[in-house]
């Protein structure tokens, strides 16, 4: 089997878009945790925390598998440094959250939450290719061609 004739795994991918996907998730639910404590749910503060963790790991995830998409398929270090910043802005939250700085927790909540459904979205919907057989507003065969698709 030539060169050529090898395909990229597509599990990276997969693992990528899946685990950026729980994140969103997860941290969308947060919100709801969050008003349940608010609302004087003594048993929604330990969740709102679990919940955070989880979606840290499951960003961490994300960023792993992007390196993968990175080194086996050709792809973008995008996801990854998109999920980098999710991660730094999740430590900036957490540390305003263990500090009770409410006016500062909540709004870096909001902003955590739609960059992860944000990241997640452009993830999803971002061509599966390998870079080489991507091209920005040409099709492979127009490229192959050295013409640019209209």
């Amino acid at each position: 089997m030539s060169t050529e004739e090898r395909r990229a795994p597509v599990w990276p991918r997969t693992g990528l878009r899946v685990s950026l996907c729980v994140a969103a998730g997860l941290l969308a639910a947060q919100s709801l945790t969050a008003g349940l404590f608010l609302a004087g749910v003594e048993a929604a503060f330990p969740v709102h925390r679990e919940t955070a963790t989880a979606a840290g790991i499951a960003i961490m995830a994300g960023v792993v598998f992007g390196v993968l998409c990175v080194r086996l398929r050709g792809e973008s270090w995008r996801p990854v440094v998109c999920g980098i910043g999710l991660l730094a802005l999740m430590s900036l939250q957490a540390f305003a959250g263990f500090r009770s700085l409410t006016a500062l927790h909540v709004p870096l909540g909001a902003l955590t939450i739609l960059a992860g459904i944000v990241v997640a979205a452009v993830v999803w919907g971002a061509p599966v290719g390998r870079a080489e057989e991507r091209t920005h507003g040409r099709t492979a065969r127009a490229a192959e061609d050295g013409l640019r698709h209209e």
